[in-house]
């Protein structure tokens, strides 16, 4: 690639500061690239987000290196997921099938994406906070950098990771989602919750389900998805939604009966699951969710994030030609999430369907195979079926 910014190294810009942006900012400063990271936000902030770090993301911790710093954090090591349908049936799923004898950890999103920016910063990556970007630069219909409300950021190569909302995406002329919104996600800290230590509970209810486990300080993070049009019934009224739909689960109603919101609850509109465009125009390429968005409750959005960033850092290390870059890119992100995410549409199904998610639960909990080839289904860890 020519630089355009006459730097000796091609010049790599990506917009959006979690964790797929910064770990394929780490990665590529770390691999020699001039990198430069745009985030909207101060860190720390909170995030909408499950706060379920699965095992798997503790070797890219480590190539990144912030495991310790991670750690340190004290956030709250969980050793199984346990799923309840309405009736308070339930089935669970060991952390350790993910990763041989390790628990998963969580953490706010506030402290890992922290963490993980504060990184980048040591290992070289140009990083500037509290910038919006409000344009693309465009020069013979190949994106060539970013206009912010202060100033332009030209670039050899330029990477969308703003996550679901596909910021840069969405500035391409007809790129637009023409998806309806059809869900809404929220979430909250809460204190007074009603859990046992060292697990993750996902509870399904009329129109969605949603997740409860502690984070760092003994605060628990609830966060839930559930379709627009219950949304609406209530007006937006979460604590009328938790009341009178989320409540039916009677697991739910006993962890959460007496909790309490430590800030106002976050919301954010869905508009859709699976592989978006990973190459919306020339030079520009989407990571993490602005890529791909995979579904909560397998608990490894996250894990799906960095892996994505270390896939487009291999692929462009390997090539100095942008139009091989995307054509790799593309192919590797096939090859890795494509029979995850497959797997993920037929679950689907049964998450938004109580009645349904009933009989799964019911089936999954008579025998441990279905569970665990479901369950590393939705992981990189391809299952023997696979192979």
């Amino acid at each position: 690639m020519q630089s355009k910014t006459k730097n000796q190294k091609p010049k790599i810009l990506i917009v959006g500061a979690g964790p797929a942006g910064t770990s394929a900012a780490i990665r590529l400063a770390n691999k020699g690239f001039a990198v430069t990271l745009i985030e909207r936000e101060k860190f720390p902030r909170h995030k909408l987000c499950g706060e379920f770090i699965s095992p798997e993301c503790f070797a890219h911790f480590k190539e990144l290196g912030v495991l310790d710093q991670m750690f340190a954090q004290n956030g709250e090591r969980i050793a199984e997921t346990i799923f309840y349908d309405p009736n308070g049936n339930s089935v669970n799923v060991p952390s350790k099938w993910f990763s041989e004898n390790e628990t998963a950890l969580g953490l706010s999103r506030a402290e890992m994406d922290f963490q993980l920016l504060e990184q980048a910063k040591k290992v070289g990556v140009e990083v500037l906070e509290e910038t919006q970007v409000v344009g693309l630069l465009i020069e013979n219909e190949e994106v060539r950098g970013v206009k912010t409300k202060q100033d332009e950021f030209v670039a050899d190569l330029t990477i969308d990771a703003t996550g679901r909302a596909s910021v840069l995406t969405n500035k391409i002329k007809n790129q637009k989602s023409k998806i309806k919104n059809q869900l809404v996600g929220f979430k909250a800290h809460l204190k007074n919750i009603e859990m046992e230590k060292g697990r993750c509970e996902i509870y399904f209810f009329r129109g969605g389900y949603g997740g409860l486990n502690y984070v760092e300080n003994g605060t628990g993070n609830h966060c839930f998805l559930i379709k627009s049009e219950i949304v609406k019934e209530y007006s937006g009224n979460v604590e009328q939604i938790l009341h009178e739909v989320i409540f039916q689960n009677q697991r739910a109603k006993e962890t959460l009966q007496n909790a309490e919101p430590l800030f106002d609850w976050l919301a954010v509109s869905i508009d859709g699951f699976g592989v978006k465009n990973l190459n919306p125009a020339p030079n520009l390429l989407a990571i993490g969710d602005a890529g791909a968005f995979i579904d909560p409750f397998t608990g490894s959005g996250m894990l799906m994030a960095m892996e994505s960033g270390a896939v487009l850092a291999d692929a462009i290390e390997s090539n100095n030609s942008a139009q091989i870059i995307t054509k790799n890119y593309q192919y590797l992100h096939n090859q890795k999430f494509r029979k995850r995410l497959r797997i993920c549409k037929i679950l689907r199904q049964a998450a938004f369907a109580p009645n349904l998610v009933k009989w799964v639960i019911w089936t999954l909990d008579k025998t441990e195979f279905p569970r665990k080839f479901l369950a590393e289904a939705t992981r990189s860890k391809p299952s023997i079926l696979f192979k």
